[in-house]
Order: structure tokens, then C-alpha cells, then sequence
């Protein structure tokens, strides 16, 4: 497994299957740069730097490598179902 600071924001968020990410349309760009580009919601209030990527990425003396190792296991593990069209 890669380490948190060289896998994509998507990697870290097992959002790989979602071909509607605009990070991955963007590689070189993280999601919290791409939101703040935009001006989206999550930006605003904040929520890209309580989000793991972000900290794995920006902060990473915050956590251990071991919790690191941890969370990125537990993430893999956690499989993101697609949304589906309820109509």
C-alpha cells in the first residue's frame, strides 16, 4: 500500500469508481484546491481540512505512521457504493 502522502485524494477516499469526481479529472489539483477554485460548500465551512486526505496530506506530523497505516486500511476496507438516481 502507498503511503497517505503519495496517494490521490480520491485514493485516500476510495472515491475511484465515481467517474464524476472533478479531482480526478484533475490530478496535479487536490479536491480542497479544486472547491476552493469554485467556491464550493465545503471550502466555505471548512470541511476539506477535517477531511483525512487533507490532513494526510497538509499535516502530517499529526498522526503516527501507524495511525496513518490504520486509517488507510480501514478506508480500503470501506467500500463507497455509487449514488443511484432514486427517480
Amino acid at each position: 500500500m502507498k503511503s497517505g502522502d503519495s496517494l490521490h485524494c480520491w485514493e485516500i477516499m476510495n472515491c475511484e469508481e465515481h467517474e464524476d469526481c472533478p479531482a480526478k479529472e484533475h490530478p496535479e489539483m487536490p479536491c480542497w484546491e479544486l472547491a476552493d477554485q469554485v467556491g464550493d460548500y465545503r471550502n466555505f465551512c471548512r470541511i476539506c481540512q477535517d477531511c483525512i486526505a487533507y490532513i494526510l496530506k497538509n499535516d502530517p506530523g499529526v498522526l503516527t505512521e501507524s495511525e496513518k497505516n490504520a486509517i488507510l486500511e480501514r478506508r480500503a476496507a470501506c467500500p463507497r457504493k455509487p449514488k443511484t438516481d432514486s427517480s
